[in-house]
């Protein structure tokens, strides 16, 4: 009977069933420990962009975004009034070429960016 007993007690130690107790108090177990929320995307608005330039050039503005970035061309003159943008975000601007990725940034206003 003894020897049952403790086949019984190894075999519940080892598969954890017998560690199934109350957690101690002020400690919450892994198990009710809620989900971690994700970071929500950030909002996106509309800003003005424009190009100053004169007539044969073209403007390339590089926006970025928080994943990944866009390329938005326009012509000498051309002005673009809803162009979505993170608010805050930042943008590059070069003449006649697109912007590389490591570029000097600007902070995108509301008033209008060129």
């Amino acid at each position: 009977m003894t020897r049952a007993f403790f086949i019984l007690a190894a075999v519940l130690a080892v598969s954890g069933a017998a560690s199934a107790q109350a957690p101690a108090p002020g400690r919450i177990p892994n198990w009710r420990m809620p989900a971690p929320t994700p970071a929500a995307p950030a909002p996106t608005a509309r800003a003005p962009f424009g190009c100053d330039a004169r007539a044969p050039n073209v403007c390339h503005f590089r926006i970025f975004y928080t994943r990944g970035d866009r390329i938005v061309i326009l012509p000498a003159g051309m002005k673009e009034k809803k162009v979505p943008v993170i608010a805050g975000g930042d943008y590059c601007m070069t003449l006649n070429k697109s912007p590389a990725y490591k570029c000097t940034r600007k902070v995108i206003n509301d008033k209008y960016n060129s």
